[in-house]
Order: structure tokens, then sequence, then C-alpha cells
């Protein structure tokens, strides 16, 4: 019977010690929850609460409702930094020493309205406060400006690109192709003016983005006065970039100042050589509307060893070439060396394209004859 008893109790006994030592294994962990509110008294919609664990690696994360509240249960107690992070992933705040306790979870609130007042109070005393509250200031004035500048950036952005895809048929009549461009370039305006608020708020690489952009949407809406002093802005932030050389370039050409477009589509080549096709392309093309043909096919030439490929460039190529073609004792026409070949190489590369019929009747007019089908000579299987 003692026996039987003492049995009992032992049993009991055990059981009370397993259930008194299971119950830290349940109660290990407490939690975390509080309000989240900006200078107003708003709440942060949204908003992440992201929690890192300082004793061991540990990283937990919420997001606040559209109270401002948040709420994490289930995190092992010990000490973290808390912090709180707008939708960009930007810290708005934290608290270096949240100790997260058992039981209910710890209270940890961030009110804006109240930290700003604190810090204020700080930094009438302490010179350290005060500068922290300084380099705060400055921080949430670069965010406002960035996102004001982002918003600007992508309005113009925007209407750029609709400007561009507002392209007239040519089988529309001639006063629907006016209208449209005349749309076109009310557009263009209209991304400019979006690209003049941003610039205020850029710099650095940002400023540089800006400044081309706004360059591109003076020329695109003709005032190329603008779109010239732009562009030298944006080459005086970045004089290395072969293809800013090559926009103004594009524009001194439209405004009819040969030689300073030349020197800027000779610096693009020189900036990228490997690219340089286009530049000379553009290069050959000013000097062929300056009467300029010697210098006009050496461009086209420089082009198209390049990029072989560039069947536009051929074509000018040989148009500038027939510019020095001289007639024969015969009366037949004596084009200049490599004139038949470009235009033989333009049909075989762009048989169909917008030169093609003129390239037709340029050989025709030299040969007396004209090939009427090009085609790609096909690689031999292996």
């Amino acid at each position: 019977m003692f026996w039987e008893k003492t049995r009992k109790w032992l049993i009991f006994a055990a059981l009370g010690a397993a259930m008194t030592s299971s119950v830290p294994l349940w109660g290990q962990t407490g939690g975390l929850q509080g309000d989240c509110r900006d200078e107003k008294g708003e709440p942060f919609v949204k908003y992440t609460v992201q929690i890192d664990r300082k004793d061991v690696k540990g990283n937990y994360h919420t997001k606040t409702d559209k109270k401002g509240h948040y709420v994490y249960i289930g995190l092992p107690i010990g000490p973290y930094k808390v912090t709180l992070l707008d939708p960009n992933g930007r810290q708005i705040f934290n608290y270096n020493g949240v100790h997260i306790g058992l039981g209910d979870p710890t209270e940890q609130d961030f009110d804006m309205a109240k930290e700003k007042a604190q810090q204020a109070k700080e930094a009438q005393t302490n010179p350290e406060a005060q500068k922290a509250l300084q380099q705060q200031k400055a921080e949430v004035e670069e965010q406002k400006q960035f996102t004001g500048l982002k918003q600007l950036f992508e309005q113009g952005t925007t209407l750029y690109a609709q400007a561009q895809a507002m392209q007239p048929s040519p089988s529309d009549p001639i006063e629907k192709r006016n209208q449209v461009e005349q749309d076109r370039q009310a557009k263009y305006v209209e991304a400019a003016a979006a690209f003049e608020k941003a610039v205020p708020l850029a710099k650095d690489r940002n400023l540089v983005a800006v400044e081309s952009q706004l360059a591109s949407s003076y020329a695109g809406a003709h005032q190329y006065d603008k779109a010239a002093e732009t562009y030298q802005k944006v080459i005086a932030l970045n004089p290395a970039d072969p293809a800013v050389h090559n926009s103004l370039g594009s524009v001194y050409a439209q405004m009819n100042k040969i030689p300073e477009a030349q020197a800027e589509f000779q610096k693009s080549a020189e900036l990228n050589p490997a690219g340089a096709a286009m530049a000379y392309y553009n290069l050959g093309a000013i000097m062929t509307n300056a009467g300029k043909l010697d210098e006009a096919a050496a461009a086209f030439k420089k082009a198209t060893d390049i990029d072989p490929k560039y069947a536009d460039a051929y074509f000018l190529e040989a148009q500038a070439l027939m510019g020095k073609a001289t007639m024969g004792a015969d009366g037949k026409v004596v084009p200049a060396p490599g004139t038949v070949e470009c235009l033989q190489q333009y049909l075989k590369l762009d048989p169909n394209g917008k030169y093609a019929g003129s390239a037709q009747a340029m050989l025709q007019s030299i040969t007396g004859s004209v090939q009427t089908e090009y085609k790609v000579e096909k690689k031999k299987k292996k």
C-alpha cells in the first residue's frame, strides 16, 4: 500500500515537473505593437516596420494598417532595433534599444510629432543633438526633392514618348501632316516644361539625365537655340559622352552651323571609334548639304568601314560620288571609282529600301542596264 501511494506520488510529481518544464518552451516569445503617425498626426499607411535582433541574427518585418497600427507576435525575447521605413524602403526613424519581454506585446509607437519636439528640446542644450536634427531635416528635404524630381521626370518622359509616337503618314493629305507635326511639336514643348521644373531638383547624375532629356525636347520642338545651349551644359557636366556630342552636332546642322556641327560629329567619333558609324553618317549628310562632296564621300566611307551593314550610308556615299562623275568621249557617264559598288551593296542589303528606286535608276544611268534582283548569299552548310 505504501509503495502504491509512493508510486502514484512519483507519477504526479513527474507529470508536474514535465508540465512545469514545458511552460518556458511555449512562453519564450513576446511581441511588438504600436501606432505610427507623421508630424501632423496622420497615420503612416502601408509602411514597413523592420525588427532586427541585436544579440543574435534575426530579422522580422510587418506593415502598418490603414490606421497606422502594426503588430508582430512570436518574437524571441531580447534586445531589438526597430525601424520605420516608407514604401520606397527609406528610413523614417528607428529605436535602437527596444527590449522584447515575455507575455503581452511590447508597445513601441512612432510618433514623429513627439520625436520632433523632443529633438528640438535636446538640440537647445546639446550640440550633437542639434547636428543630428539638422542632418535629419536635410535628409527629409532631400527625400521630398527626390520624390518631386521622380514625378516630374516620369511626366516629361511620358510626354516625350507620346511626341515621338505622333508620326505623320506620307499618304495623308498635306494639311493633316502639317497638323500632326504641329501637335507633335506642342507635345515636345509640354515635355520640356516638365523637365525645366525638374532641373532645380536634380544634381550629379540626375542633373545630367534631366538636362539631356530637356535638350532633346527642345530639339523636338524646333527650339534649336535652347537645345544647343542645354546640350552644352550637359557636355560641361559629362564631356566624354559621344552621344551628347552627336546630338549637339545634329542641332547645329539644323541651325545651318556647319563648322560647329562638323566639329561635334568628329568629337563624337573620336570618343567612341567602335560605335562612330552614326557620327560619320551625320557628318557626311551635312557635308553633302554644304556641297562638299569629297568630304561627304569620305565620311560615308568611314561609316561603312565601321558598320559594313549600314545600307543607307552606301547609297549616300554613291550619291556623293555621282557628283564627281564625268562624261566620256562616247557620251556615256564615267562614274567615280566605288560608285557602282556602293549602289550594288545598298541594293544587296536593302533591296526594298527607301532609296531602292533611286539606286536602280543611278545604276541604269551608269551602266545602261540594271540588276533587278539582289539576294543575300546563303552560307553553305559545313
